[in-house]
């Protein structure tokens, strides 16, 4: 408790416990001491205490995450969970088809590509509409997002990038005929996976319309 002592009189004062702290030197941020009276008081437990950011990084990295968290939750598109990511994974290796041609001794791999990637590839093409290079700029997205492996090496690893922008640059610059001869592999890839989910007979028609009932 305060006091101070003059000619007029003497008084006591009540008041919060002083908050301590410590700097390190050339540590790039302020370790907080905080009096146990104080934490008690505030009902932080020790565990609660020592779970509290400790640095200013600490501090912009949660302010980030709660940032995010509350758009995610105002514009209803919160994210997935881990648990929910790994089976989303797992149905995709699942569903994925894969083609792999040989030609001139090197093996490419492509496999077909997500709807998120399709959608991404026809926003792409749409800025040619009504050109002649609308046909080429298909070629060209759809091969860089479909393409894994390069002379059996992993696309990514081949060119030392995983940006969009490098894959596209790679399609680029190979020969005309090899696209030509790769986007024809891709298209009848494509085509075995919509026939391996299309629906074949009657039977399954019939299916389909009495799901769709219930």
């Amino acid at each position: 408790m305060a006091s101070f002592d003059s000619p007029l009189g003497s008084k006591k004062m009540s008041g919060q416990p002083m908050r301590e702290f410590t700097v390190p030197d050339e540590s790039g941020f302020v370790q907080e001491s905080v009096n146990p009276a104080f934490r008690r008081q505030q009902g932080l437990s020790e565990e609660s205490f020592q779970r509290m950011p400790k640095s200013e990084e600490e501090l912009v990295a949660i302010e980030k995450e709660m940032r995010e968290a509350r758009k995610a939750k105002a514009t209803g598109k919160e994210k997935l969970n881990d648990g929910a990511k790994r089976r989303l994974e797992m149905l995709l290796n699942m569903t994925k088809t894969t083609h792999s041609v040989d030609l001139d001794g090197n093996t490419y791999m492509m496999r077909t590509i997500s709807s998120k990637e399709m959608r991404e590839a026809y926003m792409a093409i749409s800025e040619f509409d009504l050109t002649v290079q609308a046909s080429l700029e298909a070629r060209r997205q759809f091969l860089a997002r479909s393409l894994i492996q390069v002379a059996g090496v992993d696309f990514e690893q081949f060119i030392g990038t995983d940006s969009l922008d490098a894959k596209l640059e790679f399609v680029d610059a190979l020969d005309e005929a090899l696209l030509n001869r790769l986007y024809s592999e891709y298209l009848e890839m494509s085509t075995k996976a919509k026939n391996k989910y299309a629906i074949k007979s009657e039977e399954e028609v019939k299916e389909v319309i009495e799901d769709l009932k219930k």
